[in-house]
């Protein structure tokens, strides 16, 4: 009996097959326009150029430059630059000056050169039509951001990675790791600049990559996949999540004119534990530590706030009202009788009452005014420069800056006060201080 054998060779599957395997999978590849590379002349950006170019995918280049390592920085734009002239790409490049925008919107460097340029490169892709940004990370960097959200402190989407594609940003490179993205700038001689704040462990990614890491392949050699596999599993396990999520968001809350409405009593019979709670709110921008802050808010008087970096939440009777902060800090709040006041949120619990009646509680959220002294309509709106006010107690104006200057109110509390405005005049910075013009006199 004689028996047939059949040699196989296979050459494994090539960076480039890989690259379009993987951007075909997550529809990362143009219909039939251009890819904006974002290429800072680094290993990783300078490999993902070269891979669109061996592929045949149009492409045009993106360079910036954060004026933060002097002659290194110029270095890394004129390398870009002439592979650009080189290929014959359209080649957009601009200059930031990070450091000052991070200290005048008071960010970390890292977070600064993050806005500035994404800013930027949506700015040139709706000017040029590109179809989409393509930026460099890959698996390693994904890992890392496992980690740097993990020890932060984040719900199940923190912890799923970044995403081949979101919005038009898309990362061609995730299937990569560092070691093969490396071995292939050395097989096809791809020219390319090492950024030295990269060997700087002052970072936290930079902490994990050098520290950590190589503790985890110690005691797993295979740490990268296990992580990124990980990944995908919570991000299946996000998407299960969100549909329950998106239930319960359509029992609890509506929507009107702009406002969301939150029913307390079915959130409350739906919520048993904070991670809910977050999750139903993270959308709002509620952060984990504002869970309590919320819960707090449930049981508290009408009219009392939270506010999160995009929203305002006001607790009205057995409602929260979310208002967005463009439109609050836009329209804010126009009374023009005391029924439309207790209406609302902030001031549902307003009344006139006889002054021999009245018993006078002092309440940082509580004002007692002389009525005879208002007139209607009244505006409740956040204070701006310039506001003036007569604080109870004093005789003179001051101005609402300096009296919150002198009360040492914190950057990120001031942003959050308002003021109640008959006419032109101010009769209630809210939680603070009376005007003393419209007190109760004897």
């Amino acid at each position: 009996n004689l028996s047939s054998f059949i040699l196989i060779l296979c050459f494994p599957q090539g960076m480039k097959e890989k690259f379009l395997q993987y951007s075909a999978e997550n529809e990362l590849l143009p219909v039939k326009g251009c890819v904006l590379a974002a290429v800072s002349g680094g290993i990783d950006s300078m490999v993902m150029l070269n891979l669109y170019l061996r592929s045949g995918i149009q492409v045009a280049i993106a360079h910036c430059n954060f004026s933060l390592r002097a002659e290194e920085s110029d270095g890394d734009e004129e390398l870009v630059k002439s592979v650009a002239m080189q290929y014959n790409l359209p080649f957009h490049t601009t200059r930031f000056n990070t450091s000052e925008f991070a200290v005048s919107n008071g960010l970390s460097i890292q977070m600064a050169a993050r806005e500035l340029r994404y800013r930027w490169f949506e700015e040139i892709r709706q000017s040029n039509g590109y179809e989409s940004v393509a930026v460099a990370h890959n698996m390693n960097d994904n890992a890392e951001t496992f980690f740097i959200n993990l020890l932060r402190g984040t719900g199940i989407n923190g912890l799923t990675g970044m995403k081949p594609k979101n919005g038009f940003i898309i990362r061609p490179l995730l299937f990569a790791s560092r070691e093969e993205i490396t071995s292939y700038a050395r097989d096809y001689k791809i020219q390319y600049r090492e950024d030295s704040s990269n060997a700087q462990v002052k970072y936290t990614r930079n902490k994990i990559r050098h520290k950590i890491f190589p503790i985890l392949r110690e005691i797993n050699s295979d740490a990268l996949k296990s992580i990124t596999s990980t990944m995908e599993r919570l991000t299946g396990t996000a998407v299960i999540a969100a549909g329950k999520i998106s239930e319960i968001h359509s029992r609890v809350f509506s929507e009107q004119e702009g406002e969301i409405y939150v029913d307390i009593h079915k959130l409350q019979s739906e919520i048993k534990d904070k991670t809910l709670m977050f999750e139903l709110f993270r959308q709002y921008n509620l952060t984990p530590a504002q869970c309590n802050e919320l819960n707090d808010l449930l049981g508290a008087s009408s009219g009392k706030v939270l506010f999160t970096s995009s929203h305002r939440i006001i607790k009205d009777r057995n409602r929260l009202i979310i208002t967005s902060q463009e439109l609050a800090d836009h329209y804010g709040f126009c009374f023009q009788n005391l029924n439309e006041m207790t209406d609302s949120g902030p001031f549902s619990e307003v009344r006139i009452e006889e002054a021999g009646n009245v018993i006078v509680n002092p309440d940082r959220y509580s004002a007692f005014l002389d009525a005879d002294l208002i007139t209607f309509p009244l505006n409740y709106r956040r204070w701006k420069p310039g506001d003036r006010f007569v604080p109870f107690g004093m005789n003179g104006m001051k101005k609402v800056s300096d009296f919150l200057v002198d009360c040492k109110i914190p950057l990120s509390e001031k942003e959050k006060v308002y003021v109640l405005q008959t006419g032109e005049e101010i009769i209630w910075l809210t939680g603070y201080r009376i005007d003393n013009r419209f007190r109760i006199t004897e």
